[in-house]
């Protein structure tokens, strides 16, 4: 049984528009965000980005932009590659080791209470910022559904959901 393409693309829509809306609102330069097909091994289906000029903040902001839409942060300076999301709700900490402005030496990672961030939290957090700005994050995904390509830039897309930005 497939999901209608309409439903994956409405999905991947908001998806983005969650990660441009919390990241621009945190202080991020969005470049742009789509959603687009892709094919590998000769299968086409589709995927979504939204690509940053600038994206540094918090840990907690980092994490945030990432978890709002279930992304994993393994990747994001917030959390520390060694240090992955909890599986059934274990909680585990999230430490900034790999950010650049974090103290220590390369690969250290901090022990809960520490100053790392659990990922419980950052989910709480996440979940509290998406539901606060649920109206600008669904404007954006259906501007980004009306666009002809998929495509807004981060200009557009801070416009759409009203945010000033520097």
């Amino acid at each position: 049984m497939f999901t209608p393409l309409p439903l994956i693309q409405r999905g991947l829509a908001f998806h983005e528009a969650g990660h441009t809306v919390l990241g621009q609102l945190v202080g991020f330069t969005c470049e742009r965000v789509l959603i687009h097909p892709i094919t590998r091994d000769g299968v086409t289906g589709w995927t979504g980005a939204t690509t940053w000029a600038r994206s540094f903040g918090s840990y907690l902001d980092v994490a945030v932009v990432c978890g709002a839409s279930g992304q994993p942060p393994s990747a994001t300076p917030a959390v520390s590659p060694r240090r992955r999301p909890p599986l059934h709700g274990r909680p585990r900490q999230a430490d900034g080791a790999e950010h650049p402005h974090r103290r220590g030496r390369p690969g250290h990672r901090d022990r809960p209470g520490d100053g790392g961030l659990a990922w419980d939290h950052v989910m709480a957090t996440a979940q509290q910022r998406v539901d606060r700005e649920w109206d600008r994050i669904t404007a954006v995904a259906e501007a980004l559904l009306a666009a002809p390509d998929f495509t807004l830039t981060g200009t557009q897309a801070a416009q759409i959901a009203g945010i000033t930005t520097a």
